[in-house]
């Protein structure tokens, strides 16, 4: 009788890196995948026509890496994501913005996952919260119950959400995610969910397959004040999440994972950034800025929420 042979499957992954004006921490970031112990299948860079050394600085790790780029741009950080990914050719995708880190395991645990789950078609690792310099200021949330004892758990599309909604600090960032390309075509980032395009992608994901968590933190998200969102004002931030909470809120019946639980969130988010807007417009006289908070916070259906907490909150 013959030997049978077990093919071994082997899962193909690319990991993409949307640029655009990146210098600074963009080869931390190329060195944190060509670190990894399971190498990456493909390392693209995706730029959006950087103005800076961003390039420059990509080609030295030529042939290693590809590099496209977006002579049209800048697009936008959203249709950034989605270009990246429409240029990458693994059957798994992790997206990894410019200025955040994957530790060096961080693939490999991805592959024993997929091994183990060859059904599910997301992952994710915990991510540690670092400052401009790498250094750890906050990291990965602390799970409760039965999830804190496992390196590795499965959740439904409905406690995936969830999770992410209700863990404090999220449960994770977008560094550190691996989606499978095919999702990827039916679940695309949208533009429209502004500054929390990532948490609406995540909300939406669990439509389409079970999500694996590995509960061990290999990644880092970068705070900064050269960031997507560092560089605004506390004005500006409030407003543009104020409007991004509106989108959630308008395109909740499209999405049936989301219970009455989320949607009680997805209210108060709305109405806590209502008054944040009210708050700094007056302090900072946008008085048309301020108008626009006390609009939505007059249109709402039901009540005016704790403004007097706000306020209070924010002279602490």
């Amino acid at each position: 009788m013959g030997k049978v042979v077990i093919r071994e499957v082997v899962m193909t992954i690319s990991v993409v890196i949307p640029t655009y004006n990146g210098e600074k921490y963009i080869a931390d970031s190329i060195e944190s995948v060509l670190n990894q112990t399971r190498p990456a299948d493909e390392i693209i860079i995706s730029d959006d026509n950087s103005s800076d050394a961003t390039l420059d600085i990509c080609r030295r790790y030529l042939p290693k890496i590809k590099i496209f780029k977006n002579p049209s741009g800048p697009s936008g950080f959203v249709n950034g994501w989605n270009r990246a990914i429409g240029h990458a050719t693994g059957e798994y995708v992790s997206v990894l913005h410019q200025d955040d880190l994957l530790a060096p395991t961080f693939l490999k645990e991805i592959q024993k996952a997929m091994e183990a789950n060859p059904d599910v078609g997301h992952f994710f690792a915990l991510c540690n919260v670092i400052d401009g310099t790498g250094k750890v200021i906050r990291v990965a949330p602390n799970l409760s119950g039965k999830v804190a004892r496992e390196k590795v758990h499965r959740y439904s599309g409905r406690e995936y959400v969830e999770a992410y909604l209700f863990t404090p600090g999220n449960l994770h960032r977008c560094p550190g995610v691996v989606t499978a390309r095919y999702l990827l075509a039916k679940c695309a980032y949208r533009e429209d969910a502004g500054h929390i395009a990532d948490d609406d992608f995540f909300y939406r994901i669990g439509n389409f397959t079970d999500v694996v968590g590995i509960l061990l933190p290999l990644a880092g998200y970068r705070e900064h004040q050269g960031s997507e969102t560092g560089h605004l004002s506390e004005l500006n931030l409030c407003l543009r999440l104020l409007d991004d909470y509106y989108f959630q809120l308008e395109n909740i019946s499209l999405n049936p994972l989301i219970g009455v639980k989320e949607i009680k969130e997805f209210k108060a988010r709305e109405l806590r950034f209502c008054h944040r807007v009210m708050i700094y417009g007056i302090l900072e006289r946008q008085w048309r800025k301020a108008f626009h908070g006390l609009y939505r916070w007059l249109s709402m259906k039901k009540g005016h929420g704790n403004l007097r907490y706000e306020i209070a909150r924010w002279f602490r």
